[in-house]
């Protein structure tokens, strides 16, 4: 398109917020958007297309919007290169409409903000992920202590209640031959028996 009057088409899009203001409630309606290009389409190509004409020129003004946004956002991006170091970004810009193309700030702003937030949002479920992990972690490791302490004790149980039995089926023995002791016997050989058992605990205590 020959003599296109870009600084007018900038002028256009805009008076035009559903083209352009991310954060214009103009912006999320289609029907809007749609009815603006074909205003656009009658200014910069007359009346008297045909409708193949229309959509190729609807397409190309598009696209042209899209080329000069696109401009605008590499030129900020630099800008933001040259300031946070020497010699960065030192190349001639490419954006000669940045002048007009001063609405599109706003949006760059928002952008940036939503990024920021993005960040941070992530930043707080990364960090809830991390100690969610150690959470599981630690108690992985308390129920697999708490396990093996269990089965400890229940070993232990199992053995002293082994030995506890073992020690009355040998007292149960010694009932039948213990009969058969004669009465007047049966007070001393007792007290031999109380006797040994005490040497015994004496020797298992030094």
């Amino acid at each position: 398109m020959s003599n296109f009057d870009t600084e007018r088409f900038i002028i256009e899009i805009q008076s035009r917020t559903s083209l352009w203001d991310s954060s214009a409630i103009e912006y999320a309606n289609r029907d809007l958007k749609q009815r603006n290009w074909e205003e656009l389409v009658k200014i910069f190509g007359g009346g008297d297309l045909a409708t193949a004409e229309k959509n190729a020129l609807g397409q190309e003004l598009q696209q042209r919007w899209k080329n000069l946004r696109g401009c605008y956002f590499r030129e900020v991006k630099r800008k933001k290169q040259v300031e946070s170091g020497p010699g960065a970004g030192s190349r001639k810009s490419e954006c000669v409409y940045c002048k007009q193309l001063q609405l599109l700030q706003e949006v760059v702003t928002i952008r940036d903000a939503s990024r920021n937030e993005e960040a941070q949002t992530q930043d707080i479920q990364n960090n809830v992920e991390k100690r969610s992990r150690k959470r599981k972690r630690f108690q992985n490791e308390t129920d697999t202590f708490v396990e093996v302490l269990n089965r400890s004790i229940e070993k232990k149980g199992q053995r002293e209640k082994s030995e506890d039995e073992e020690d009355t089926m040998f007292l149960l023995s010694l009932l039948t031959s213990l009969k058969s002791v004669p009465t007047e016997k049966k007070m001393t050989l007792k007290i031999n028996m109380m006797s040994l058992i005490n040497e015994a605990m004496q020797e298992n205590i030094s």
